[in-house]
């Protein structure tokens, strides 16, 4: 199972409304100002009396009791503001929460003074995202795939969640890409849950190497140049067969020439989630393996 935190990737763990202002992230990295702070950094400057707060709380993180955790954080950044690993820690749970307002004012700064913090970037991507500031969203989305490029970011880092969408009972988490992974070439993942919390729909948009071919011999221009044909899919669980065996079925829904801009492919996986798309072919009883 994926765990969903940026944090814990981070080598040194353990373990908005829509009236507000449109944001744009920086698109040109800049060297940092210092060293990044590591967890180990912020312990070490913790008081005895902090010290078991800040662990009580990152358990709660840990366990996905966001609530719980996201006043301790709250209380900690006003004895120690503007720590960094302290504001990102407090802005994932918050944003966990439905809190991006609080995570949008604690992000912002810690992304204008080092365009080079990924994590930062992604949360601040995410929260903007969440808030409805497509603006932002997408600027953010750019300037990640800038990191990647320049090797700023994890090398295995290949994905970061862009939102979670509510739609009807369900909920989407919508993860993008820094570079296309598995024998598909994956740019987005929506991984989709019903209201107890289990997964049942994984929504892909692919371009896999197989379509190119096609999409060659038609397109040979816009090949020649670099454009790819996708596909947007979705793979439902299906139980398992007589066998014992996890199925799925494999739908797919249409081909885009070029890669679709995010916004239509948010609409897109709506469609899909509520049951309002059509597919054009599918394939049932797939074993996974």
């Amino acid at each position: 199972m994926m765990r969903h935190s940026l944090i814990l990737v981070l080598p040194a763990f353990v373990a908005i409304s829509m009236s507000s202002p449109k944001t744009v992230i920086a698109q040109t990295p800049g060297p940092p100002i210092s060293k990044p702070e590591s967890v180990q950094d912020l312990v070490s400057h913790l008081t005895a009396e902090q010290k078991p707060q800040f662990d009580e709380a990152m358990k709660a993180f840990n366990a996905q009791r966001y609530a719980d955790a996201l006043p301790v954080f709250k209380e900690l950044l006003k004895q120690l503001p503007g720590d960094a690993v302290l504001s990102k820690i407090a802005s994932e749970a918050a944003i966990n929460t439905g809190d991006t307002s609080f995570a949008l004012s604690a992000l912002k700064p810690l992304a204008a003074a080092d365009a080079n913090d990924w994590q930062a970037a992604a949360l601040l991507t995410r929260a903007c995202a969440e808030s409805g500031d497509a603006t932002c969203r997408d600027s953010g989305i750019a300037h990640l795939l800038d990191l990647h490029r320049q090797g700023i970011t994890p090398p295995g880092l290949t994905q970061y969640i862009l939102e979670r969408v509510k739609a009807g009972e369900n909920t989407l988490l919508i993860r993008t890409s820094l570079e296309p992974w598995g024998p598909y070439k994956v740019y987005n993942l929506v991984q989709v849950s019903n209201s107890e919390g289990k997964m049942f729909l994984r929504i892909t948009l692919e371009s896999s190497d197989f379509d190119q071919a096609s999409f060659a011999k038609e397109h040979p221009k816009e090949a020649s140049e670099g454009l790819r044909r996708f596909s947007l899919d979705s793979y439902l669980e299906t139980g398992l067969n007589s066998n014992g065996q996890r199925t799925q079925t494999h739908f797919t829904y249409k081909f885009f020439d070029g890669q679709p801009a995010y916004e239509t492919l948010r609409e897109e996986f709506l469609k899909i989630a509520n049951g309002k798309a059509t597919p054009i072919s599918s394939r049932t009883g797939l074993i996974v393996r």
